[in-house]
């Protein structure tokens, strides 16, 4: 049975709720922020970093945060200039960028997980030897999921770094995920459809189990890292490209949204960066999957990739 026949009503009907959920979400943090005119003019340049952050992390699999966190430690950093009234607004310590970082993707890599969805389910957009059958999608979805959430709010509620160690560790998380990233992109560059997999092992299942409780526990830290083992791992796999980034993405989403609580009951959102940048990502994730195609999966991630190398470069050197 083809993955799209079993899902396209359930998906059909969740696509609306979910965009209802996001709206109100968006006017309920609006109405708590202290958002004016005058912060958004000086802060605008927020709304591309959300479109850009969206971009790569819908289109790739790997989490805006890669974006995002560098951009706020340039700010942080002085590398960014903006007015001096609104440094207050928009200067950062690491663990309140990990807080916005998480905001910003509820509602970018949500509209990505419903773009995928559609594709996928409703429009049928896997060629024939990419079908994966609805059953494997939600064991490569669900396995890591069951252990990704509990080590995600584990790590919240036991795990505290500090704000300097914390970004240290971010540099070199990025440094190495970008590395590896560019790697698999070119040896995996070539795959015949006859090396394609299309089902998953009990092995299979146990791994992305074990990957769950890695990327839940780094996802905790940095707003980032379950979506990027389980994208390089399906890839390492031979699974379908656009499958790998579609799971890719519904994990992650699941994952911050999950993982947003923690940063928002403790006071470490800042709302009006948050708000700015959310249109930008909501735009970006409407953008990412037709981006892909565009460019094609090689030249996409081989882009994400240098991205991600600079920007740790980057925050290592400053």
């Amino acid at each position: 049975m083809a993955a799209h026949s079993a899902m396209t009503p359930v998906i059909k009907a969740w696509i609306p709720i979910h965009l209802l959920l996001l709206a109100g979400a968006y006017a309920l943090l609006f109405r708590e922020s202290a958002l004016t005119f005058d912060v958004l003019m000086g802060l605008w340049f927020f709304f591309p970093v959300g479109i850009m952050g969206a971009i790569i992390a819908n289109a790739t699999g790997t989490g805006g945060g890669v974006v995002f966190v560098p951009v706020f430690a340039a700010l942080q950093d002085g590398g960014i200039m903006i007015p001096p009234e609104l440094l207050r607004i928009a200067s950062l310590k690491p663990e309140e960028s990990v807080a916005v970082s998480f905001t910003i993707q509820c509602f970018g890599m949500s509209i990505g997980a419903l773009t995928w969805a559609h594709a996928i389910f409703v429009k049928d957009g896997l060629a024939w030897d990419e079908k994966v059958s609805s059953q494997t999608l939600a064991a490569l979805t669900f396995a890591p999921l069951a252990t990704g959430i509990p080590a995600l709010l584990l790590t919240q509620a036991f795990v505290e770094v500090e704000g300097d160690q914390l970004i240290i560790w971010f540099k070199f998380f990025s440094l190495a995920l970008g590395v590896t990233l560019l790697i698999f992109t070119w040896v995996q560059r070539r795959q015949a459809a006859k090396d394609r997999k299309l089902w998953v092992s009990p092995g299979e299942i146990w791994v992305l189990m074990g990957l769950g409780i890695l990327g839940g526990a780094v996802t905790a830290l940095f707003s980032v890292g379950i979506g990027e083992f389980l994208a390089i791992y399906l890839i390492l796999r031979r699974f379908p490209t656009k499958v790998a980034i579609a799971v890719a993405v519904w994990v992650s989403v699941v994952c911050v949204i999950a993982g947003f609580w923690d940063g928002y009951f403790g006071g470490l959102v800042r709302l009006e960066i948050a708000l700015i940048a959310v249109p930008g990502a909501i735009v970006g994730g409407f953008l990412a999957k037709g981006i892909a195609s565009l460019l094609g999966s090689l030249w996409l991630k081989t882009l994400a990739s240098i991205w991600i190398i600079a920007s740790s470069v980057y925050l290592l050197v400053t």
